[in-house]
């Protein structure tokens, strides 16, 4: 905004998560698959075909008890062509594509899931992530989206864009131990609860209209060139 040569003030005020759509207790994860989930829009921006050849270059004896779940729509003809890639790289039996689901079965695929994954180029919020985020499930995803929350909060991996990047990332998240793993799900729910929660969104959008009105006690996440 600022190189298009605008010197307006600048609020920055993310999208909010409804946490009354997400159950407050944590999912019961003993002996359930260790799943990882992509579900997103399947399109080239979203990185699928670099989840692919990540995965593909993952040891056998490291992701040999991990699934890998990429669920969406998107067209047909790239969608066939990622079974095809996932087909020749041996892999049909670790990574699944299935169809697009919606409501209360979204949000329990999320919660079973060990570790959600968005490999995109580009995302302008994400907002996938805060709905993983907010079902105590880690994230990895890349610095084509605004969520270096991640590293600060100790709740995923912000990484840069590509497939080598993405593989360190995988390798470390099904490594690390379920304890730890757990612990990383738990800051992302928090993270969610005082920072990206309707609630806290609307706080947000309280204090800008406040300062609009009065010109007093700028709001930190406003910005004056």
């Amino acid at each position: 905004i600022r190189k298009l040569g605008f010197i307006n003030p600048i609020a920055m005020i993310p999208n909010g998560v409804n946490l009354k759509d997400f159950p407050s207790a944590f999912p019961e994860k003993e002996n359930a698959p260790r799943k990882i989930l992509f579900l997103s829009r399947i399109h080239p921006k979203k990185g699928v075909e670099n989840l692919i050849e990540a995965w593909k270059l993952i040891d056998d004896n490291i992701r040999n008890n991990w699934k890998v779940e990429i669920i969406g729509n998107g067209d047909e003809k790239y969608i066939r062509t990622l079974i095809e890639k996932i087909s020749s790289y041996g892999l049909s039996k670790q990574m699944i594509i299935k169809k697009p689901v919606f409501g209360e079965m979204k949000i329990q695929l999320f919660r079973e899931a060990s570790l959600f994954v968005l490999p995109s180029f580009s995302e302008n919020f994400g907002i996938v992530i805060a709905e993983a985020l907010a079902c105590y499930t880690p994230v990895i995803t890349t610095k084509g989206t605004p969520w270096g929350d991640l590293n600060d909060h100790n709740c995923g991996w912000w990484i840069d864009i590509g497939v080598s990047p993405l593989k360190v990332a995988l390798e470390e998240a099904i490594q690390i131990s379920d304890e730890k793993l757990i612990n990383m799900g738990k800051n992302g729910r928090l993270l969610i609860e005082e920072k990206y929660s309707m609630e806290s969104v609307a706080k947000k959008m309280i204090l800008l209209y406040n300062w609009i009105r009065t010109n007093k006690q700028k709001p930190d996440f406003i910005e004056i060139s």
